[in-house]
């Protein structure tokens, strides 16, 4: 079952992302596999990149007639990095979207910053930030010769208001929507665009696993939409920023967190 046969529609309708390679990282679980899954049924073919592996990110977009590959790379190491990207593009040929959603989040402790040891600081900045950076320099590369391109960000609402006793990841994820705007401003001419998404709490299987049923009602109660985030939410944001449609959206951060926080983007 290819492209063409069981996915060539979705609910009906055409698919967005038709033809596109599209490039996942931190796609081995959580919201990056839920995410690559949404977006190969949209008609992306999916090249998912984690240093944990991705079997089954592939076999779940292949069971569904999807395309999908994976690459075994450390995001913070650049050379890995530089030779994942020229794997992709070996392969494919293009790169049309980057998903830039490799991240450490929920194995981090909260704690004053106080208690927070420069190591430590230097490793999350390394994943949440300094990846995004070289993964993003090695698919412009790809993109400027093309003359199009969609990068897209995943950063996190608590950079807009800020969190206690979280400060590396507060702090790593601001940076994230800092290289957003920087980084439009110099591909713009290019005709690529640079976006972030900033979700609140998602409900992954990662999520369940690792936060308690009483601290995820107290966020969603916090919401102005009541109802827990889901990884089909956000995947959907992907997906529009990824498609044509959104052509003149480029610089932007999108909080999608069901109205807890409408701080400046």
């Amino acid at each position: 079952m290819g492209l063409n046969g069981a996915l060539e529609t979705v609910e009906g309708r055409a698919r967005s992302l038709e033809g596109k390679v599209v490039v996942v990282t931190g796609a081995a679980q959580g919201l990056g596999r839920s995410s690559a899954l949404y977006l190969a049924r949209e008609g992306a073919s999916i090249v998912a990149i984690d240093r944990q592996s991705v079997a089954e990110t592939i076999d779940a977009v292949n069971a569904a007639g999807g395309v999908c590959v994976g690459v075994t790379a450390d995001v913070a190491i650049a050379h890995e990095v530089d030779d994942a990207f020229a794997e992709v593009i070996g392969r494919f040929g293009r790169i049309d979207v980057l998903i830039n959603g490799a991240a450490l989040f929920t194995t981090l402790d909260q704690r004053s910053f106080l208690d927070i040891e420069p190591d430590e600081w230097d490793r999350v900045f390394a994943v949440n930030t300094k990846s995004v950076f070289l993964c993003s320099k090695a698919a412009a590369k790809q993109m400027i010769r093309q003359s199009s391109g969609s990068i897209i960000n995943i950063a996190s609402n608590v950079f807009s208001y800020g969190m206690a006793n979280f400060l590396y990841y507060v702090a790593s994820k601001a940076a994230v929507v800092g290289i957003t705007r920087g980084v439009a401003r110099e591909l713009g001419p290019y005709g690529i665009r640079v976006n972030a998404v900033s979700p609140g709490l998602v409900s992954t299987e990662v999520i369940s696993g690792t936060r308690s049923r009483d601290y995820i009602d107290g966020v969603v109660s916090t919401q102005c939409i009541a109802k827990p985030i889901m990884p089909d939410d956000i995947a959907a944001v992907l997906t529009f920023l990824s498609g044509d449609s959104s052509h003149l959206i480029t610089g932007q951060t999108l909080l999608v967190n069901g109205g807890s926080h409408m701080g400046p983007a």
